[in-house]
């Protein structure tokens, strides 16, 4: 099989979660390349602000699309634009992270969770993979964490969603190989965007300086990855050492020591 090579620009994209961070920088990087894109999110004012900079600063074509994906009513939307023509490059990206006492947290919002984080994911795959096969081109990524190497206490329901990502799509990459389509997981580590104010965790990204990383470098060295064909993206060698550890580690080892890391300081 040849070497896998960037896709060409006539591919469009969508991405999803593109009004701040890791989305936001991907819609910028596939602009910037020459592809159409596509950015999906709630936030219709942040997409508009974005839309108008991509196409003043690249002369991007870029479509706006307002989807709420923790509901079945946004996701199908979604899932139609991508099922109309093909093949994309779909980012995955969308996603939000919880952090306390299962028992403790909103259920509602642990529900919501697994539907953006996971549903979301495999609903948006399902529709476009028919499109990538007949076309033989384009691709999936698929944002996970390195939370997906191990359970995280006091954050059990985002580390499982992430769990989930990976798995799905390193068994996607291996179904794909050959097509001419590809999929990718990318895991990033700690990186500097709304998502620690969000998960609350603001305390781990002090702790985890050493690790973090821009949304520009993460996003940067996904791309370099997605071209090669890689299944697995892990940013950063800081990173990728900390994923093996609970590979090698005992589980009950490694869940004691994510859990007083994780576990919420008072005061």
């Amino acid at each position: 099989m040849a070497a896998a090579k960037a896709v060409p620009t006539s591919v469009p994209v969508l991405v999803t979660g593109a009004s701040s961070g890791i989305g936001e920088e991907f819609a910028r990087r596939f602009a910037e390349r020459g592809h159409a894109v596509t950015i999906v999110a709630r936030r219709a004012e942040r997409l508009e602000q974005l839309a108008e900079d991509l196409r003043s600063r690249y002369g991007a074509t870029v479509d706006v699309l307002v989807a709420d994906l923790e509901t079945a009513r946004g996701r199908n939307s979604v899932a139609k634009l991508l099922r109309e023509r093909s093949p994309w490059v779909l980012v995955n990206n969308a996603g939000y992270g919880t952090r306390g006492r299962l028992a403790d947290l909103d259920a509602s919002r642990e529900r919501a969770e697994v539907q953006l984080n996971v549903v979301s994911t495999h609903d948006l795959s399902l529709a476009v993979l028919p499109g990538l096969l007949r076309a033989g081109a384009g691709g999936i990524i698929n944002v996970a964490s390195t939370a997906a190497f191990q359970s995280l206490p006091y954050m059990a329901t985002y580390a499982a969603t992430k769990a989930f990502i990976l798995h799905f799509t390193e068994a996607l990459a291996e179904e794909l190989r050959g097509s001419g389509a590809r999929a990718m997981a990318l895991c990033p580590g700690p990186v500097r965007t709304e998502f620690s104010e969000v998960a609350g965790v603001q305390d781990y990204m002090e702790l985890a300086r050493p690790m973090s990383m821009s949304a520009a470098k993460c996003v940067s060295t996904a791309l370099r990855a997605f071209d090669r064909g890689t299944a697995v993206c892990v940013p950063g060698p800081l990173n990728s050492a900390a994923t093996l550890g609970p590979r090698l580690a005992p589980r009950v080892v490694v869940r004691k020591v994510t859990g007083q890391i994780f576990r919420p300081r008072s005061g």
